[in-house]
């Protein structure tokens, strides 16, 4: 995999000023279009575009014969019902697919949507961490994907008695063709100058270029701003229910993530509120005022915190559906 990280723009700052008022002209003397000269640039210092692909073996598979037998049987009628087996079943596939869906969970918490095409971007000053987190995913997938592998003949050994004349050992890769169905991928790279940008077409396709380039980035920046705001929402909730409570009694409980897990999505509002949206950006400081120094401990311990702290996290709740991006 290419490794883009010497590479990323060495700009700190977070993703400001994205929606700045820009002075478009028509083709310059090298035939490029000068379209958003802020926007784009904003991005590229900012940020890095990332996606993740992973992919396993289905270990399950339609069993059309089974299928008809079935339905003949109970007098059902065709797509009342489906057979699916088990092809192998596989205690390591399992944990296989857990992990799957942890890597899915941590690139997403890191990153903020761009286009709908996967993409997505993370921010400068998180890049490195992203990019241990999803090296060290990697080496436990393909650890676990090794050990997939290794018991597969067993596995499949196993699955022709249990399967029964449910068996079809047409349907069993060999382990090479098995082991090519393992694929981790996550391609960082530069988003793109709008510099690298030419065309040959009249004033009326250059006009409409800018509009629509100009809809694309609005829509991508409106999809990004409201992902944040979303995210927020669930552990707000959670924590303003897990704070309603007077006597020990009536003690809810929450989990000591509580406060940290909302801090860590008001970390990313800071660094990925593109074009420092100031109703994000009072959400953001209004939570670091609120939850900074403030401990789970500190919250059980104290009525006066807890009846504190529940006013100001409802008060934001209250704003959210208003936000509209």
């Amino acid at each position: 995999m290419t490794n883009y990280i010497e590479n990323a723009p060495q700009d700190p700052s977070t993703l400001q000023g994205l929606l700045t008022e820009y002075d478009m002209t028509d083709l310059n003397e090298t035939g490029e279009l000068d379209l958003p000269e802020v926007v784009v640039p904003s991005i590229a210092t900012s940020s890095m575009r990332v996606g993740l692909s992973i992919s396993i073996p289905t270990m399950r598979k339609l069993d059309k014969k089974a299928t008809r037998e079935v339905l003949a049987h109970n007098n059902a009628k065709t797509g009342a019902a489906n057979v699916h087996k088990k092809l192998v079943s596989s205690t390591l596939h399992t944990e296989l697919t857990k992990l799957v869906s942890a890597i899915r969970t941590a690139h997403r918490l890191q990153t903020v949507p761009w286009g709908d095409l996967g993409d997505r971007l993370v921010a400068n000053e998180s890049l490195i961490d992203y990019k241990n987190e999803m090296e060290q995913y990697e080496r436990e997938f393909w650890a676990l994907a090794e050990r997939v592998i290794a018991a597969y003949p067993n596995d499949k050994a196993r699955a022709e008695e249990a399967l029964g004349d449910m068996f079809n050992p047409d349907e069993y890769p060999s382990v090479a063709e098995f082991r090519t169905k393992f694929k981790f991928k996550f391609p960082i790279e530069v988003v793109p100058d709008i510099g690298d940008w030419r065309v040959d077409v009249g004033n009326q396709a250059v006009r409409e270029a800018r509009e629509q380039y100009k809809q694309v980035v609005v829509d991508r920046v409106n999809k990004v701003k409201q992902d944040l705001a979303d995210r927020l929402k669930e552990p707000l909730e959670r924590m303003s229910k897990g704070l309603d409570y007077v006597e020990e009694v009536d003690k809810t409980g929450f989990r000591n993530t509580l406060v940290d897990n909302i801090l860590n999505i008001v970390k990313l509002i800071r660094t990925c509120n593109l074009g420092a949206d100031p109703a994000l950006t009072a959400i953001q400081k209004q939570l670091e005022a609120t939850l900074t120094g403030v401990t789970p401990d500190k919250l059980r311990h104290s009525p006066a915190l807890r009846a504190k702290t529940k006013s100001e996290v409802d008060k934001i709740i209250s704003t959210l559906p208003s936000l509209g991006f």
